[in-house]
């Protein structure tokens, strides 16, 4: 978006915000910034007369490009504006903000309002009706068939419930982190994915740490399913064996069934290890192969923690999403470690010169050449005297 390019209103569409819920809800969620836009857009709209500059935003509210285009983004985001683009020309189509009860019973936007002002500031918003106010309307395809007669009134719903899912973690005994945040991710995760609430509920619980829902494994869950890297690989026999029993087993079964192998049992300490990989944002099946691994490394009847959680934190950096990812980081691991071992050994304990290797590459300079023409001349005169 540049300066000299133009835009235009939406013909015959006024727009009055009510400016109280502006205030209240909106301008601590958008910031100063797009609250300005807003009121200068409202009060500018000429309902597609005339075609307008970028320019004459810019030097009116003083912003940067950027901060306009950041602005007309929250706006959007927040549904306070519409834009549409043909070439250079844009169309803005102004929306009007919802009243202040109807954004407080939008559990998104309440949610973002509350990591703002607080939860008890927006408690006092909140109108507390009595039940017998309840308002029982109907919209209009809930009373009315295609072809405008009446049918007997059925329900509608969201496609994401926040009530509907709170009520079945209640029931399953799962827990936010932080409900505010978690509620924020959710709904984002349900739009980009078009989930139902039962949809998001399933992954929630799937990926949950300790009954707590973690919205950074049911992103690093999405990313696994989306990309499998290691689909066209060849693994051997016993890796094969490692990724199926990997993603079979949530991580504190396949633990125990290690520790019932060496006849021991699963301590404190290695229960709070992984937990601690799972709020890197690990999934299971790769917790699994982290912790085979990790015994296969130290023979001992106990987990060593200790480097767990160093592989741990170089697979979350690596952004390893799945048991087929691992086992091949493991695997280019191994053979980086045991080629590095092998050329020490090389350096340490073979006589014979490196310039006999065939790979070997002369690099001597014309500098050193003629010092050693320099040197053999000396040595020749030494030799005649």
């Amino acid at each position: 978006m540049r300066p000299n390019q133009t835009y235009s209103f939406v013909g015959k569409l006024a727009v009055w915000p009510d400016m109280v819920s502006l205030v209240q809800c909106y301008q601590p969620i958008i910031g100063l910034q797009a609250f300005a836009l807003y009121q200068y857009l409202c009060v500018t709209n000429d309902q597609g007369v005339g075609r307008f500059r970028f320019s004459q935003i810019l030097n009116h509210l003083n912003f940067g490009t950027q901060a306009l285009e950041q602005a007309l983004d929250v706006l959007t985001a927040m549904k306070l504006l519409a834009i549409y683009q043909q070439e250079d020309n844009y169309t803005l189509a102004l929306q009007a903000p919802q009243s202040s009860q109807d954004f407080l019973k939008n559990e998104l936007y309440r949610a973002l309002l509350a990591k703002k002002i607080g939860e008890s500031a927006v408690e006092k918003l909140r109108i507390s009706l009595p039940t017998a106010d309840k308002n029982i309307s109907k919209s209009f395809s809930e009373v009315f068939q295609l072809d405008g007669q009446v049918e007997p009134l059925r329900s509608k719903s969201e496609r994401f419930d926040a009530h509907a899912f709170k009520q079945t973690m209640a029931r399953h005994n799962l827990r936010f982190q932080d409900e505010q945040t978690d509620i924020i991710g959710l709904y984002h995760l349900a739009e980009q994915e078009n989930w139902t609430w039962l949809e998001a509920y399933q992954l929630a619980r799937e990926t949950a740490i300790n009954q707590e829902i973690s919205i950074k494994r049911m992103q690093e869950k999405l990313r696994s399913n989306q990309r499998k890297s290691a689909g066209e690989v060849s693994f051997s026999p016993a890796e094969e064996t490692i990724i199926r029993e990997s993603q079979a087993l949530s991580p504190l079964a396949f633990l125990t069934a290690i520790k019932d192998s060496k006849k021991a049992a699963v301590i404190a300490s290695e229960k709070t290890c992984l937990t601690s990989l799972a709020k890197l944002g690990l999934l299971d099946e790769v917790i699994n192969v982290i912790v085979l691994y990790t015994f296969n490394k130290v023979d001992s009847a106990n987990l060593n923690e200790k480097y767990a959680l160093k592989l741990g934190n170089d697979f979350s950096y690596k952004e390893i999403r799945s048991a087929e990812a691992a086992v091949l980081a493991l695997r280019e691991g191994n053979r980086k470690s045991t080629s590095k071992k092998a050329e020490t050994s090389q350096s340490q304990y073979s006589n014979v010169p490196s310039w006999s290797n065939p790979d070997y590459k002369e690099e001597t300079t014309e500098e050193d050449l003629a010092r050693l023409e320099e040197i053999q001349r000396e040595i020749l005169e030494k030799l005649e005297k």
